[in-house]
């Protein structure tokens, strides 16, 4: 089970950087772009929330922290 838990995880990073990748070659030269960020980062069940530029994000981040943390919370069990 951990061996297919780490390839899952290898797998959704890979998904993630492709992403990344497309999404910063697709936004071109364009001056007028106007780019936000959010970011929610966990180590174990401890929550470190990053810098938020548009507060409708930031409630919704911030509502995706409480949820996991309670999931956490609940489950409490190792893999």
């Amino acid at each position: 089970m951990a061996e297919q838990l780490v390839s899952l995880g290898l797998i959704i990073i890979l998904i993630g950087s492709v992403v990344l990748l497309a999404g910063i070659f697709s936004q071109g030269k364009s001056k007028s772009t106007k780019v936000e960020s959010d970011g929610i980062v966990f180590i174990g069940p401890f929550l470190i929330i990053g810098g938020a530029t548009n507060k409708q994000f930031f409630y919704i981040l911030l509502a995706v922290s409480v949820v996991l943390i309670i999931s956490f919370l609940l489950l409490g069990r190792k893999i």
